[in-house]
């Protein structure tokens, strides 16, 4: 399998052209930076066969109207849909913190809450870790992104998922880190999900694992923990940065790659 990953390309308040005169064709406005690699990153895509796109989440920036909000990720979904490589969405704080949930579902089935999907012997499971840890789930108005967590209806649910038996290997997906990440203060940073260390003994508990696919922390990280391979991935909008990942029987491996 061959697979892209981007992720944090907080899009920009979708613009529009202004009414034409009457019997005029409104003339197109020029795409955002973004959208434009976006578009590059998806022909690439398409040219080359990725097998699927996983996009890692904050789809959008978000400006604080709901309706701009959901129209911008609206009108993304729908235009990279046109170039016929299917996208996996995992949510992220900026696409819960500005847009309904209800909504996110009408630009993406697969954008918002966890899921799972089974392809060639690899269980992907997604986690939606837009929560604060008194277990209420963002909505529009939330405001503190260093307050997340993964409810026990998510636990288990990942647990169900991994005693599966129809698959090798699961890989996690997950805007939020997971993995143990300190500041330089020796304090665990903000970007990583409150309860992740429950998380990781669920993971690791299961022996099953291979990989956790991750995005929040812009730079980008790698790191291994206890067996599992954490891949931060680096946010798309600084330098149309993604990764190709390729799964076969030697095993996974992820190229950087940017725009």
């Amino acid at each position: 399998m061959k697979i892209g990953i981007i992720a944090d390309l907080h899009l920009p308040k979708k613009e529009f052209p202004p009414r034409p005169e009457p019997g005029k064709r409104p003339e197109p406005l020029p795409d955002d930076p973004v959208t434009a690699k976006a578009k590059v990153f998806y022909e690439k895509a398409k040219e080359e066969k990725y097998d699927f796109v996983i996009n890692l989440g904050d789809l959008i920036n978000g400006t604080g109207n709901g309706d701009d909000d959901y129209m911008t990720a609206m009108m993304f979904s729908r235009s990279m849909i046109s170039s016929t490589v299917n996208t996996y969405y995992v949510l992220g704080n900026h696409d819960a913190m500005f847009i309904p949930k209800d909504l996110l579902l009408h630009c993406s089935q697969t954008l918002g809450g966890a899921y799972s999907f089974l392809k060639d012997g690899i269980l992907f499971i997604a986690l939606d870790a837009n929560y604060s840890c008194d277990g209420k789930a963002y909505e529009p108005g939330f405001a503190d992104w260093t307050d997340s967590y993964i409810p026990e209806a998510q636990r288990e649910f990942l647990k169900n998922q991994l005693d599966r038996e129809d698959f090798e290997k699961a890989v996690i997906l997950c805007h939020h880190r997971l993995d143990l990440f300190m500041d330089d203060l020796e304090r665990v940073n903000p970007h990583v999900v409150g309860n992740a260390e429950e998380i990781r003994e669920i993971l690791e508990k299961s022996g099953k694992v291979a990989l956790v696919l991750q995005a929040h922390y812009h730079s980008g990280d790698e790191t291994v923990f206890n067996g599992i391979r954490y891949y931060t991935q680096r946010a798309f909008f600084k330098n149309g940065a993604y990764s190709v990942m390729n799964i076969d029987a030697n095993g996974i491996t992820l190229e950087k790659e940017e725009i």
